[in-house]
């Protein structure tokens, strides 16, 4: 799955993301009171399976 679609998935399901700062690149994606680490690689890059998977749980996504 490509960043920008993984992106798109978890804005679809309310999902807010906020910038570090820093300059690292990644942003916290928070859902309610859930939060994960979205890494910025880019949005045509390739998100791995576990990766994915692993946001998704953290955020109670199925």
């Amino acid at each position: 799955m490509r960043a920008s679609e993984l992106k798109r998935l978890l804005k679809k399901h309310g999902c807010k993301f906020e910038n570090h700062n820093g300059g690292s690149g990644h942003q916290t994606i928070r859902r309610g009171q859930f939060k994960s680490t979205f890494p910025g690689h880019g949005g045509s890059t390739e998100i791995g399976n576990a990766l994915g998977h692993k946001i998704l749980t953290d955020l109670r996504i199925k």
